[in-house]
């Protein structure tokens, strides 16, 4: 399972030991679920036309599971993607019980999946990380036959903008190491889906307090410009506000 690894300047998450076990221990119910994976499994339950089959892509470990199980009863089949090996070795053996679910290694912007293959698609915390989404939202239409669900950042305004990682530069100024953490508006997602659905786009709901002891755990391990925190009920990355939001594609 090897995928060129052309993008290991904004491929943060691929290196950090400490975010692998984090997401292992939620896979495994160690640590508690994922506020995003409460509201998505929440949406696809209230709005998605069928779920009886779902793609994540940016799966980690499959950690969303547990969040799908206690919402969506009566069972699915599961496809997970990732981009980073260890997520996907880690995740295959978590749930090897369950050949509901499968897991491949893979890049959102090219998915090895058939077309129309899959009643839901979700990714969540993805989109905002890496460039050229284009092509990773066109592939989720591809690969769908329903409905899309992607947690991101939408705002007024795009801004894209790079966190620095690394206090070394090349000669044009560039960081050696740092991550993407990209803001969209509604036109700009507007023109991606052409006339191929429609856009729904839901407020983010999450519990502070969560938020707050998941930064103080995660901090120390991640730095405190890299977890995320709240001041003043909205939710910070360093000095970044990250407007997060619910974006629902429902394909026609």
């Amino acid at each position: 399972m090897q995928i060129e690894n052309k993008m290991a300047k904004w491929n943060y998450w691929t290196e950090r030991s400490y975010y692998h076990k984090e997401l292992r221990d939620r896979a495994k119910g160690i640590k508690s679920e994922m506020e995003a994976a409460k509201q998505i499994s929440q949406l696809i339950f209230e709005k998605a036309k069928s779920y009886n089959s779902i793609l994540d892509a940016g799966c980690g470990t499959g950690h969303f599971i547990l969040s799908l199980e206690k919402k969506l009863k009566d069972g699915f089949q599961y496809l997970g993607i990732d981009i980073t090996e260890q997520h996907i070795i880690d995740a295959i053996d978590i749930f090897k019980e369950n050949t509901n679910y499968q897991f491949q290694l893979g890049d959102i912007r090219s998915l090895v999946v058939e077309d129309k293959s899959y009643e839901v698609s979700i990714c969540s915390n993805t989109i905002p990380h890496i460039p050229h989404i284009g092509k990773a939202i066109n592939e989720l239409i591809r690969v769908t036959k329903g409905d899309i669900f992607i947690r991101m950042l939408i705002s007024d305004e795009v801004l894209i903008t790079k966190k620095a990682l690394s206090d070394v530069f090349d000669e044009n100024g560039e960081p050696e190491s740092f991550m993407y953490v990209n803001i969209y508006d509604e036109n700009y997602l507007k023109n991606i889906i052409g006339n191929k659905g429609e856009l729904f786009i839901y407020e983010d709901i999450f519990d502070a307090k969560a938020i707050m002891s998941h930064y103080e755990d995660h901090k120390s391990a991640a730095g405190k410009n890299i977890a995320t925190r709240i001041v003043e009920g909205s939710q910070f990355k360093g000095h970044l506000m990250l407007p997060w939001k619910i974006v629902h594609i429902k394909l026609t």
